[in-house]
């Protein structure tokens, strides 16, 4: 009986210093780093579309803006094809 009484002392005590270290722990914790990027000059934004008689039409639209040499540049690009063939269109306008 002296016999487990002192076992459970003993593993009271192991028990309460484990505990008593674990709070010794101290963390540190900086703020994230933020990277800003410029912007770039040009965007293009892609558009896919499928239609058709079972989805055998296709079409792409593309438009470009940015700073061109002539000042401010919009570009569009429609691109289509079907069962009987393709197209290409493309249109800039600068300012």
């Amino acid at each position: 009986m002296k016999l487990n009484v002192l076992t459970l002392a003993l593993a009271a005590t192991l028990f309460g210093s484990l505990t008593a270290n674990a709070q010794l722990v101290i963390e540190e914790r900086r703020p994230p780093v933020v990277v800003e990027h410029d912007q770039p000059a040009t965007s293009t934004t892609t558009v896919k579309e499928r239609g058709g008689l079972l989805g055998t039409e296709k079409k792409s639209t593309t438009v470009t803006t940015g700073a061109g040499v002539d000042g401010d540049c919009t570009s569009k690009t429609v691109h289509k094809e079907d069962l009987t063939g393709s197209k290409t269109v493309k249109k800039t306008n600068c300012d």
